[in-house]
């Protein structure tokens, strides 16, 4: 999918400016449906065992044993995997020119330049189940200079994206702050607090993309 200049100019512009960007229906319904197919068989079999690849309750970072325990899982890895039975209804999505277009015109960047890494599953979690406020790349106990450093310091080369299958409230973010240190405020606040000044729930809707 060819992105046009006006339209590539606004996706960046508001990635710079909240740190996301969230794009409605940018993929349609039928292959919705298939991938919802492919990602509840694969489900299925990594609740049950046969799939070693997972992300298991209660621990929010790797790395995660490969079988589930008694709390289940809230996750699943490697969708691309060749002994992933469905790894071409995922593929198709990751490598199709929907998505492939807009992560050329947010990052710049040509097909011989794009290098594409990772494509992971979060599912329903068995039980009840959150993520602890955080940055991906900064641990929470650094200093704010050095937070600041860290987040201005050269020109972003990679960026993380989601497609939601389903209704989806699971990203929770403070636009904006990806350009600074977290206030004192911020600091102080405890990992699973409810709320943060600013915060917003970004509701996605089935064939979204955010990234």
């Amino acid at each position: 999918m060819e992105i046009g200049r006006q339209t590539c100019d606004a996706l960046r512009a508001a990635l710079a400016r909240d740190g996301f960007v969230h794009i409605p229906s940018l993929l349609p319904l039928a292959q919705v449906e298939a991938l919802r197919d492919a990602a509840a068989r694969l489900t299925t079999a990594a609740r049950r065992g046969d799939w070693p690849h997972i992300r298991t309750l209660p621990k929010q970072f790797p790395p995660w044993p490969s079988t589930p325990g008694p709390e289940g899982i809230w996750g699943v890895q490697h969708l691309l995997h060749p002994s992933n039975p469905h790894a071409g209804e995922f593929a198709e999505s990751y490598f199709g020119d929907a998505v492939m277009g807009v992560c050329k015109a947010l990052l710049q960047a040509g097909d011989d330049e794009l290098v594409m890494e990772l494509y992971n599953m979060l599912v329903r979690p068995d039980g009840d189940f959150e993520l602890r406020w955080h940055r991906d790349d900064i641990p929470p106990e650094v200093p704010p200079e050095e937070e600041l450093a860290r987040l201005t310091e050269g020109e972003a080369l990679h960026a993380q994206w989601n497609l939601a299958l389903y209704e989806d409230r699971s990203l929770v973010v403070v636009p904006g702050s990806q350009n600074r240190a977290r206030t004192e405020g911020e600091r102080g606040a405890g990992p699973y607090e409810p709320e943060l000044p600013g915060m917003k729930v970004v509701v996605m809707q089935p064939g979204d993309w955010r990234e």
